[in-house]
């Protein structure tokens, strides 16, 4: 993850936010700081910091950036690449390259390390999504990284997103579910984008901390050798005995097998 603070010229060079970049899924968040009203805010995002919404969707922040990175079919994009001496495109190397300025607004970045993060921002990642996972009848569960767990009903956030009709109606897109860039949301096929503030808001948090899952995995999944060694068997035998039906694995692999402990040590 690359870490950005922006500043504002028109402000006396206030910081007014963070800009974050998680380059897995080549994806952009922006945390505002709340203290923000929403004549002070980037124009762009005034709407959200009025609703009381500081967290800004990437969608949004993407239409920030287009002011502040020239896109690739710009004509003369070869020569803005060798004049930043970058060898190939980057949009994250472009918008340091040029500190993030744009003609239209006062606003400017400079890069700080992750471990900078302002406190406030930190704080406010405790609500992200750490991991999820779906289950029957179209609901997933989060596991946030304050410890919560909530069970989301994904029919109650059609309204939200109407692409999640496509989610519904086919299981095996329900299981591309995956935790999106920063915890800021869940992406099935990395096509359908739900935010995690339309998660929590159509979540019931769970009577059971997120952390017992993690207990759980670490304790009760084994692998293929572990499994061997619980039974003192070969791979051979093992997988003879998976094939006879003697031993179920939940999950199967070309070269590992993940089994739950309580069937092996159960047989």
């Amino acid at each position: 993850m690359r870490a950005f603070k922006i500043y504002d010229e028109d402000l006396d060079n206030r910081e007014i936010g963070v800009l974050l970049h998680y380059e897995l899924q080549n994806s952009f968040i922006i945390e505002l700081d709340d203290t923000l009203d929403e004549w002070e805010a980037p124009l762009l995002f005034s709407g959200f910091v009025k609703n009381g919404k500081y967290t800004i969707p990437k969608e949004a922040v993407y239409l920030w950036l287009k002011e502040r990175i020239p896109p690739t079919g710009r004509q003369n994009i070869g020569m803005i690449l060798k004049n930043m001496n970058l060898k190939n495109y980057s949009e994250v190397r472009l918008l340091a390259a040029n500190n993030g300025r744009s003609s239209q607004d006062a606003c400017y970045i400079q890069e700080i390390k992750p471990e900078e993060l302002p406190d406030w921002v930190i704080a406010r990642q405790q609500n992200n999504i750490r991991d999820c996972f779906p289950i029957a009848d179209d609901r997933v569960i989060c596991l946030l990284y304050n410890d919560n767990s909530i069970e989301v009903d994904l029919k109650k956030c059609i309204k939200d997103n109407p692409k999640l009709e496509r989610v519904i109606k086919n299981r095996n897109v329900l299981e591309t579910l995956i935790v999106d860039a920063g915890g800021y949301g869940i992406s099935f096929n990395n096509t359908i984008f739900l935010d995690a503030d339309i998660l929590r808001s159509n979540g019931v948090i769970l009577p059971i901390y997120a952390s017992v899952f993690y207990d759980f995995v670490k304790h009760s999944i084994i692998n293929t050798t572990e499994a061997c060694n619980l039974l003192d068997c070969s791979r051979q035998n093992l997988a003879y005995m998976v094939k006879q039906g003697t031993v179920q694995p939940l999950k199967q692999g070309w070269k590992e097998n993940v089994f739950l402990k309580g069937d092996i040590t159960g047989i």
